[in-house]
């Protein structure tokens, strides 16, 4: 956003010999200043109404107990409450007991309970991969 000139401090003698120059040197025309001109009390009304509006939202929030905001007058949707199946819950116990069973595991042996999953079921391949990993000696420190 471009900055505002501060004109305010000027005096009006001066903005308009200024304007007046701009005018001669060809920097803007006439028809620019009267256009803005006459724009000005179009842009005073639409910010009176834009003031009018946010005071009586203000308000109506103030008397229903809200605080003021953009979205005071709109109400919340309640989330949807998540419940999950028994059987969901044992499908996830079952698969993270799987990955943890299966990081364990290296090349060969991971491959193995891969295709005894995919046949068997997840259950057998969990037995699986517990035996394997029992089998695994541990690395020494």
């Amino acid at each position: 956003m471009p900055r505002r000139a501060d004109l305010g401090r000027i005096p009006a003698v001066d903005l308009a010999y200024a304007l007046n120059r701009l005018i001669h040197e060809g920097k803007t025309s006439l028809a620019e200043v009267r256009r803005f001109a006459g724009e000005r009390p179009a842009r005073i009304a639409a910010l009176e109404h834009e003031l009018a509006t946010l005071k009586a939202g203000h308000a109506s929030a103030n008397r229903r107990g809200r605080p003021p905001g953009r979205l005071a007058g709109a109400a919340k949707k309640p989330k949807r409450k998540f419940t999950m199946t028994a059987r969901a819950r044992a499908a996830r116990k079952r698969q993270g007991q799987y990955l943890a069973a299966l990081k364990r595991l290296k090349g060969v042996e991971r491959a193995r309970v891969k295709t005894v999953a995919r046949k068997e079921g997840v259950a057998k391949a969990i037995e699986l991969a517990r035996k394997l990993a029992k089998a695994v000696p541990a690395k020494a420190a």
